[in-house]
């Protein structure tokens, strides 16, 4: 192995390994992923990454002089900490108030490219991650001062993050469905993820600053779990059970029969069925009911010329009726024809434009 491929490999290893954590750049390609936005999770890849190698290409010049950087390092530790902790609050704060996963994610909502920018330019660990292992590269003669091995450098350090985000979006697209069902859950994990590592770092600068030996770091390390871990789960056990209302003033008002009751009064009115699956676990339908489902203009279109109904999948006429149609994606959205057939199946998220249009086909047939 060539000195230049050794150095290429090493550092894309380093990178790619770096990037696998869950953190915000990589969970935000997820999200684009969930959403199917091919080009937005692109073009934050692209900016996020633009960043992170400017930033170790500056910081290549200045490495010989990390001793002056001492200081920088451990305010951007301490600028690191702070939001790590900000954004794990915001995390578990929605996943108990069953809050969407893109709502937690910063900038989320904002142009994907400026997004990246923003947030690769707002993670203080790429100096100094990237400048220690610099040192350690250039102290084993893995790296040179030359700018060929620079380059290559900084070559393999893009690639490497690439291919982690490129995994992040790739898993997270083929388990679409599946997550989107999840988002709760996702939440729970990614603030668990970033209140640890938040508390960690913190630890790490407390104790450096009042200079505990391992042996009571180690201790008090585990008195922090001992009592960190029933509040966690004292918490997620208190997570609210969404319960949609099953009649609205001026949206769809849902009957509340069973679904057998349902098909048959669809049958005897000559009426297409509209069967809303949901689940009480579901933050995407407390979304629907609270943002869609209650429009005038959906109740005017839908309460005079179909029979609707909310099945919770978790019920006995639930899982009746994920036992003939495969529910993979929360909420899953159910028209049937006046005989009984299914006429239409939609997954997730939908607008009252689609759901009025929908409608328009059913009535036409």
């Amino acid at each position: 192995m060539t000195k230049q491929l050794k150095l290429f490999w090493v550092a894309f290893s380093i990178s790619f390994v770096g990037a696998l954590p869950i953190g915000t750049l990589n969970t935000s390609i997820a999200n684009f992923a969930l959403n199917n936005d091919v080009a937005g999770a692109a073009w934050f890849a692209f900016a996020a990454i633009l960043v992170e190698v400017v930033i170790v290409r500056i910081g290549l010049v200045v490495v010989d002089h990390l001793v002056r950087l001492k200081k920088l390092f451990k305010i951007l530790s301490i600028v690191f900490c702070i939001a790590i902790l900000m954004l794990a609050y915001k995390t578990l704060w929605a996943a108990f108030h069953m809050h969407n996963f893109r709502d937690v994610l910063p900038f989320a909502r904002i142009n994907p490219f400026y997004s990246g920018l923003l947030l690769s330019l707002l993670n203080p660990l790429h100096l100094p991650f990237w400048m220690g292992w610099t040192a350690v590269l250039k102290n084993r003669k893995v790296l040179s001062n030359e700018t060929r091995d620079y380059n290559i450098f900084i070559i393999a350090i893009g690639t490497g993050t690439l291919l982690s985000f490129i995994i992040y979006g790739v898993v997270g697209n083929y388990l679409m469905n599946i997550l989107k069902a999840q988002h709760n859950l996702i939440n729970w994990i990614l603030g668990l993820t970033l209140l640890m590592t938040g508390l960690v770092q913190a630890y790490k600068l407390i104790a450096a600053q009042i200079q505990l030996n391992r042996n009571q770091m180690k201790k008090s390390a585990q008195i922090l779990l001992v009592f960190l871990a029933p509040l966690v789960i004292g918490l997620a056990s208190c997570t609210p059970r969404y319960k949609p209302r099953l009649s609205s003033q001026q949206g769809i008002n849902f009957k509340t029969i069973s679904l057998a009751d349902a098909q048959a009064l669809a049958k005897a009115e000559n009426k297409p069925l509209f069967v809303f699956a949901h689940a009480s676990w579901c933050p995407t339908c407390k979304q629907m009911e609270q943002e869609v489902l209650i429009k005038q203009e959906l109740g005017k279109a839908y309460n005079p010329s179909l029979v609707n109904v909310a099945i919770d999948i978790d019920s006995g006429d639930g899982k009746k009726l994920k036992e003939q149609y495969p529910i993979r994606a929360t909420p899953t959205l159910f028209f049937f024809n006046a005989d009984g057939s299914l006429a239409k199946k939609l997954e997730g998220f939908t607008t009252a434009d689609f759901l009025l249009a929908e409608k328009g086909t059913l009535t036409k047939q």
